[in-house]
């Protein structure tokens, strides 16, 4: 009996003990794939590591004055300073009619692409509303000056300077430890105060404006990345950290005017920065695997499910999610943008000029061709107001309201899109 009860014993912690072939397995599958992404992971990451070092040894393509760039020319160091001082920093990259959501202080630096008229009101417009804006360029062409145009400031050419050391009114708190600046100029500001002069023409001037204020300044590498190796060249950043630290707002880096925008697309964005490149290496291995598997089991096959709703019913609940988002002024905004810009290359006129000059033109576009006009004569106009209307009040579009504008909508595009149908007609009768 003792040696049936010692075998028993024996064969149930044998049991115990052995794991079955397909757990070990699945254990086995896991443990790759983590090591696989952690592989990726640090892959990435010293890959990204050692081309950001190898930049700093290669030559600039081009001066770029952003503080994305972390050469000679950006500014990210100046970033990073105002960070460490506690100011609120980050970019700017969106239209500038998006300004009067936000309140602080606007930085353009030597912009690639110098702001257009309709721009220049827009951000003169919020200085004007109790913000700030700092405006460092050589200002060396006339289309680099259509913003100092509009408040009163000229540029003329003075004396070159290259990396030359100004001094300044150290009784000014503006100039708190800061001794000299280091600047490199080849022109001069006449109008504002004048805050740093060299044989007295100015070269930094500030002035008000409405409620806010304005740094106009004609050297632009004044905080440029490689004035931090010398320690005499510190006192610029003082310079600006001193005029900064009065903003009421966030200090925002005008990006936009040197290339940047924000993507609204999320998978843009993550596919910009390091896991980006991890998820493309993961899905790469993955496509191997696939084929791979293929090879050995058969190829994969395509299941077809049709949708199991009707377009309708997709419609219905599409519309009801609009509904409840509030989204009727969005979805107005973009309908109306396209059909005004459609009007506008109709007329042969900027969509960027204002209404009542696009009503202008639509209303002699229709005198000299009513019958291309039709029904639209009075149409459009009415849309055009409805839809300066819509935007300016930045708000819900009640439903019945909404539903009224989309049908005017529907029924100028119609009617543009018959007018084109005939013209095409008419052409191929010919």
């Amino acid at each position: 009996m003792k040696t049936k009860d010692t075998s028993a014993q024996n064969h149930s912690s044998a049991q115990n003990n052995t794991t079955s072939p397909e757990k070990i397995s699945r254990a086995k599958i896991w443990w790759q794939l983590s090591f696989l992404i952690l592989v990726s992971a640090v892959a990435v990451y010293v890959g990204s590591a050692f081309d950001e070092q190898i930049q700093n040894y290669m030559p600039e393509q081009r001066v770029l004055s952003s503080i994305f760039n972390k050469k000679p020319s950006g500014l990210s160091g100046l970033s990073e300073v105002m960070k460490k001082v506690g100011l609120t920093v980050h970019p700017w990259l969106l239209p500038y009619r998006n300004l009067r959501n936000a309140h602080g202080m606007l930085v353009i630096v030597a912009p690639s692409t110098s702001p257009a008229e309709f721009e220049a009101e827009q951000i003169l417009k919020w200085v004007q509303a109790g913000n700030d804006l700092v405006y460092l360029d050589h200002f060396s062409f006339k289309m680099t000056r259509r913003l100092l145009e509009k408040i009163n400031l000229t540029i003329t050419d003075g004396t070159e300077l290259h990396d030359r050391s100004v001094p300044v009114d150290a009784s000014k708190k503006l100039f708190a430890y800061v001794p000299k600046l280091t600047v490199t100029s080849d022109t001069n500001i006449n109008g504002g105060e004048p805050l740093v002069k060299v044989d007295d023409k100015a070269i930094f001037s500030e002035l008000q404006y409405g409620k806010g204020r304005i740094l106009i300044g004609t050297s632009p590498t004044l905080c440029s990345n490689r004035r931090l190796s010398e320690k005499n060249d510190w006192s610029n950043f003082q310079f600006l950290v001193n005029w900064m630290s009065t903003a009421s707002g966030d200090i925002m880096f005008d990006e936009r005017c040197h290339g940047f925008s924000e993507s609204g697309n999320v998978f843009v964005v993550l596919g910009r920065s390091p896991w980006g490149a991890v998820f493309l290496q993961l899905v790469l291995m993955l496509a191997v695997a696939v084929y791979s598997c293929s090879k050995r089991f058969g190829a994969t096959a395509t299941l077809n499910d049709a949708r199991k709703i009707s377009n309708l019913e997709f419609i219905t609940g599409l519309s009801n999610a609009y509904r409840r988002a509030k989204a009727n002024g969005a979805i107005y905004e973009i309908t109306g943008h396209t059909l005004r810009n459609r009007l506008c290359k109709l007329l042969s006129v900027s969509p960027h000029e204002q209404t009542s000059k696009v009503i202008e033109a639509w209303n002699a576009y229709a005198e000299a061709s009513p019958n291309k006009a039709g029904a639209a004569a009075a149409l459009v106009p009415q849309f055009l107001t409805d839809f300066d209307a819509a935007i300016e009040q930045q708000r819900n579009i009640p439903d019945q309201q909404f539903k009224s504008l989309i049908i005017n909508c529907d029924k100028i595009a119609d009617h543009l899109n018959n007018q084109s149908n005939t013209t095409s007609l008419k052409r191929l009768g010919s």
